[in-house]
C-alpha cells in the first residue's frame, strides 16, 4: 500500500463543477474528452479538471498553489453525513493497481459533500499518482474497507495534459499573475478583466 498525506492548512473548498461554484472559475477549455478544465482563483490560480457522473457523483483533480499540493476531490450528493474538517481514512485504487491510502478531509462545495485528499509533491509521489490517473480506465474509492465509489475514467490522459498546459501558462505569468477574480490569461493591457474587450 502507498500512503497519501493531508496538508493541515489550506485545503481549498473549490468547485466540483462550474455550476456548483461560489465564484465562477475561469474556463480554460469547456470540454476535453468529457472533462471541464478551469482555473480556480480561490486557490492561487490553480488549474483543475472535473466531471459529473450518474447518480450524483463528481470527481475533480487539481493543482493547488495555495497549499503547494496536487489534490483529488470526490463528492456525492448522497454523502450528507460527511462532516466538514473531519478526517476520513480512504483508499484510491486506479484500475487493478494497489490502492493509495491516506486521510481525506470532509467538506462541502456549495451543497455538495466532498472528500479532499492532498497528494503532495514529495519524492515523485504526485507524478506517480497523476500517471496512474491518466492511464487507468477506472478508479475505486473505499472507506472502512467498503467501496463507496467506482468510476470510469475516460479521456483522463488528454484532459490532464490540458490541466498541465493550463498550470504552466498560469505559472509563466509569475509575479504578474492576476489577483483573485481576474483572468490569468489576460495580457494585462486592458483596464477590463476581459482581454478580448
Amino acid at each position: 500500500m502507498r500512503t497519501l498525506t493531508l496538508a493541515t492548512l489550506g485545503v481549498a473548498l473549490a468547485t466540483a463543477l462550474p455550476a456548483l461554484a461560489e465564484d465562477k472559475p475561469i474556463t480554460w477549455k469547456d470540454d476535453v474528452a468529457g472533462w471541464y478544465i478551469g482555473v480556480d482563483t480561490s486557490i492561487g490560480n490553480g488549474c483543475f479538471m472535473t466531471a459529473a457522473y450518474e447518480a450524483g457523483t463528481y470527481l475533480r483533480v487539481q493543482f493547488n498553489p495555495s497549499s503547494d499540493n496536487f489534490q483529488f476531490i470526490i463528492g456525492d450528493e448522497a454523502w450528507n453525513s460527511i462532516e466538514a474538517g473531519k478526517l476520513y481514512s480512504i483508499g484510491i485504487a486506479f484500475g487493478s493497481r494497489s490502492p493509495w491510502t491516506g486521510d481525506a478531509e470532509g467538506g462541502r462545495l456549495g451543497e455538495l459533500p466532498t472528500l479532499t485528499v492532498d497528494v503532495g509533491f514529495e519524492k515523485d509521489k504526485a507524478a506517480a499518482f497523476i500517471d496512474e490517473f491518466r492511464r487507468m480506465t477506472s478508479v475505486a474509492v473505499t472507506y472502512e474497507s467498503k467501496e463507496i465509489a467506482r468510476l470510469t475514467l475516460s479521456g483522463t490522459n488528454a484532459a490532464m495534459e490540458e490541466v498541465i498546459n493550463c498550470q504552466s501558462a498560469v505559472n509563466e505569468a509569475g509575479a504578474s499573475a492576476p489577483a483573485d477574480g481576474e483572468d490569468p490569461f489576460s495580457s494585462g493591457n486592458t483596464t477590463d478583466s476581459d482581454p478580448f474587450n
